[in-house]
């Protein structure tokens, strides 16, 4: 069995109760994180990561393109080793294919003779794989983690807290300020195995390959026009089949047309067209794995047994002494369901200049299903979604739904879940939760036992409309 994180720390989660990467620590897992993946969501988090992206990748080509060598040799060389995230192809302990400064160099020197870069075709950082020679997936992946360390760090710290993991003071290493446009280094509070941090990475912000493939953009594009073009012009590679059907075959474009990205940029330049329909077409890429996925790429497959969360949930009784295990419960059970709908999961967040504080809250990042069609088609302000945990025997009353709506507003979001052991009474908990609506404070969904057992039935069967069908069920019941 591989040593991850979770054993080390014994959260005694399994993956799919994780938000974050189940890394393990002797060596790295083969994700990547896909600086395109970040400019397609639009929950702040991934938005934030973005800009800093963005920021400072453009900076890095205007220095190229202004002659300013100083600016842009520093910015590629505070690009270090990202070892602590323990993502990529290493096979033993993890060495970091990061930047240093014999690699700084040559990367310089490849995008400063790049007519992509001069041409000003070279726009993200994405670019890279299909325009310029020597930097591909496991190399972006590195340098875009260490462009939004600042944020992973962030979301190390969150996690932390919110799992009760120990940290320690250290050195963040460089971290990209977006506002100061310079490198700068903090104290940090991170995990660590062996005296080395750890960084953790969401599940959502990862990928088995990058968006963005040059083969595939020379393959199934550019080749694809190249073919249409030398049919109408009757070039020498235009054959007769014996039924007199006239091709071009892909083999001979190859011979002709070769797949380096030397000739994918001219050709870009020459069909920006032809490169805004690849772009285009990215968006239709598979999205973030699932945790099936994540663990069938571990040295150590592990089981993801959904239903036996039934199992835990009956053995924890209500009441005060176990509601501290009730609510860590609810947080693995919660994101079991949800991801990744529901991610980024923060605890007992305060508002109000900390007069009031959040069990859980949620970025919606809903592309498909309940949550999305909150925004969507009930025009519902949802970018949090809030969980409050009551431990109760008895029925949550209006204290407790006032509590949690007084959490909402237009710009947090409007929607929360109040989860309990058991409802009694339904119909007076739906009147109370109806209320709600009536008087605009928010949307309420209150589940119990009952609810979770079902959801993390649907969960296990992968029937996401299930667990759909049974949310609008609710909200009906709310609005109608």
């Amino acid at each position: 069995m591989a040593y991850r994180f979770s054993d080390h720390f014994r959260l005694g989660k399994s993956q799919a109760e994780l938000d974050f990467i189940d890394i393990p620590l002797t060596t790295d897992i083969p994700l990547f994180v896909d600086p395109y993946a970040l400019s397609l969501a639009d929950d702040i988090w991934y938005m934030e990561c973005n800009d800093l992206i963005v920021d400072f990748f453009q900076l890095v080509v205007d220095s190229i393109r202004s002659g300013d060598t100083r600016t842009a040799g520093t910015l590629l060389l505070n690009l270090h080793e990202p070892n602590e995230t323990h993502l990529g192809l290493s096979s033993g302990r993890p060495a970091g294919r990061g930047i240093g400064r014999h690699q700084a160099n040559q990367i310089y020197s490849q995008l400063s003779k790049s007519r992509a870069v001069a041409s000003g075709q070279l726009r993200d950082l994405s670019d890279c794989e299909l325009l310029i020679e020597g930097i591909s997936n496991d190399k972006i992946s590195d340098v875009t983690v260490n462009i939004i360390r600042g944020k992973l760090l962030e979301y190390t710290e969150t996690q932390c807290t919110l799992l009760g993991i120990p940290t320690r003071k250290t050195q963040s290493g460089f971290v990209w300020n977006s506002d100061r446009r310079n490198w700068e280094n903090r104290y940090v509070n991170l995990p660590t195995y062996q005296g080395e941090r750890l960084i953790l990475v969401p599940k959502a912000a990862t990928r088995f390959r990058l968006a963005v493939d040059h083969q595939e953009y020379h393959r199934n594009f550019v080749l694809e026009y190249l073919q249409a073009e030398n049919l109408e012009a009757a070039t020498s590679l235009v054959k007769v089949l014996k039924n007199g059907k006239r091709v071009v075959t892909k083999t001979d474009l190859k011979e002709k047309y070769p797949c380096s990205k030397a000739f994918l940029a001219k050709f870009s330049e020459e069909h920006p067209d032809i490169l805004e329909e690849y772009k285009k077409s990215l968006a239709a890429k598979p999205g973030p794995p699932n945790n099936e996925e994540i663990e069938g790429v571990q040295t150590d497959r592990r089981a993801i047994d959904v239903r036996k969360l039934i199992d835990e949930l009956d053995s924890i009784p209500p009441g005060g002494d176990t509601a501290g295990r009730f609510h860590a419960f609810i947080m693995g059970a919660l994101e079991v369901i949800f991801y990744p709908s529901l991610r980024y999961p923060k605890k007992e967040q305060e508002i109000h200049d900390g007069r009031k504080r959040i069990d859980i809250s949620f970025q919606n990042s809903a592309s498909k299903g309940f949550f999305f069609d909150l925004k969507l088609r009930h025009d519902i302000p949802c970018p949090y979604v809030f969980a409050e945990c009551k431990n109760y025997k008895d029925d949550p009353v209006n204290p407790e739904l006032d509590q949690l709506a007084g959490r909402f507003s237009p710009n947090r979001g409007k929607c929360g879940l109040l989860v309990c052991r058991s409802i009694q009474d339904r119909d007076m908990m739906t009147k109370r939760c109806r209320d709600a609506v009536n008087d605009d404070r928010g949307f309420i969904l209150a589940l119990d036992d009952t609810d979770i057992r079902l959801l993390l039935e649907a969960r296990a069967s992968r029937d996401d409309e299930k667990i759909n069908r049974h949310l609008h069920a609710y909200l009906r019941q709310l609005v109608m």
